[in-house]
């Protein structure tokens, strides 16, 4: 039996969470994926919405003060949390975007 890498673990909970994400498209949200705000990369935004999601331990300072004064929320997410509580991130998610409702 082989052991997976950590870097495919960590691409697994990203592409369960990207079609989580996709889902969502049923219920009037439309998220992208490896988009660009300014000179900056997002994992997954609802331009719309005005809603980032992200797994990363930490963001970039410059990058969330300018997606705030624009009116974006960033949810930031530890990858081992996702991975452990997927449920949980998915949860949260659903709550901001049902406050933009």
């Amino acid at each position: 039996m082989q052991r997976k890498r950590p870097l495919q673990r960590e691409a697994e909970i990203e592409d369960l969470l990207w079609l989580w994400l996709r889902g969502l498209k049923e219920k009037g949200w439309h998220f992208r994926k490896d988009a660009t705000f300014k000179t900056f990369h997002l994992p997954f935004v609802d331009h719309e919405a005005l809603l980032v999601v992200e797994l990363a331990q930490e963001g970039n300072i410059i990058r969330d003060r300018l997606l705030h004064e624009a009116g974006y929320t960033v949810l930031r997410f530890a990858r081992n949390d996702a991975q452990q509580n997927l449920e949980s991130v998915t949860d949260t998610i659903l709550a901001v975007l049902k406050d933009r409702a």
